[in-house]
């Protein structure tokens, strides 16, 4: 009975031992299937790598050339001479000797483009300063700054018109062709402004009625009175329009240009003359809109300013 048992084992531990050899082979071949995939998968990245490598190569060549710049050797790079296999195979290759170290300073030396022996080293030219006739020096001039350039752009950005609401008119007492107006432009403050008006619109179109006015000129008296801003109305030559804005358009609404954004100065410099640049290219369009180059009078959210007959004339 003893000796059954002991046969038993003993296949037993055959068995085990069989199949722990079949284990092995088979993990030895995963293993080598792994490593196999992974060699193909890592070739073909550095394929690609490869490839990407050399599209940039070329890019900055051509940048290079396109600029002017020599094509100076790309780091990692072998030129043809040294990517060129020797003739010899591997063994000549080791037994032909290996080329001396250059020193940094002599290849940049040799790097160095070689300059024209017949131009001298030219200094970048520094503006001196002046010298007025008692022999002072004057100052150079600062550099203009980004906020100068932008006060010195003339466009109708600049113009502060603004919707306002006309609460009395009347004949100027000493000019028969002035109306002298009482403004509401929302400010907390009326203004007075006096319009050359008399001989082209009723005063009864004006009591009450909303305009467009032109507000940061700089006031001006006239026939004894301060005018502090100017009704905007078409004019043909030989007959005036006030300027209507939009239905819902209240005092104190500010008109923009969406090809002209900016913001308004706050009183216009009668030296630069901003206000009589801008002037001529005010007009009214076909459809009657009172436009600046083609871009329409607007209210944001309510609409556009027009006029009631006069189309295609001057605005001022």
């Amino acid at each position: 009975h003893f000796s059954n048992m002991a046969g038993v084992f003993e296949q037993r531990a055959k068995a085990a031992e069989e199949l722990v050899r079949q284990l092995e082979a088979d993990i030895g071949t995963l293993r080598a299937q792994a490593e196999a995939e992974l060699s193909a998968k890592l070739t073909k990245e550095n394929e690609e790598l490869r490839g990407l490598i050399q599209a940039a190569k070329s890019k900055l060549r051509a940048a290079q050339s396109a600029h002017g710049k020599p094509n100076y050797p790309i780091p990692g790079e072998q030129s043809s001479s040294t990517a060129a296999a020797p003739k010899g195979g591997a063994a000549a290759a080791a037994a032909s000797p290996s080329p001396a170290p250059v020193p940094a300073a002599a290849a940049a030396a040799a790097a160095k483009p070689k300059e024209d022996k017949g131009k001298k080293d030219e200094k970048p030219k520094q503006d001196k300063p002046k010298e007025d006739k008692g022999g002072k020096k004057k100052e150079a001039a600062p550099a203009a700054t980004p906020a100068a350039a932008d006060d010195e752009k003339i466009d109708v950005s600049r113009i502060d018109f603004r919707v306002g609401r006309v609460v009395s008119a009347k004949k100027h007492p000493e000019a028969d062709k002035l109306y002298l107006e009482d403004v509401d432009l929302a400010e907390g403050k009326n203004r007075t402004v006096l319009s050359g008006l008399a001989d082209y619109i009723p005063l009864e179109q004006l009591q009450g009625r909303l305009v467009i006015l032109c507000t940061n000129l700089p006031p001006r008296k006239m026939k004894g009175i301060e005018s502090q801003a100017m009704i905007m109305c078409a004019n043909d030559g030989s007959k005036v329009e006030i300027i209507d804005p939009p239905a819902g358009a209240v005092p104190g609404d500010r008109v923009v240009f969406a090809e002209y954004p900016g913001t308004p100065d706050p009183v216009l410099n009668p030296k630069k003359k901003i206000f009589e640049t801008v002037v001529p290219d005010l007009k009214t369009n076909g459809e009657l809109v009172a436009t600046y180059k083609g871009a329409a009078f607007t209210i944001q959210g309510k609409g556009v300013c027009k006029v009631q007959s006069l189309a295609n004339c001057g605005i001022k």
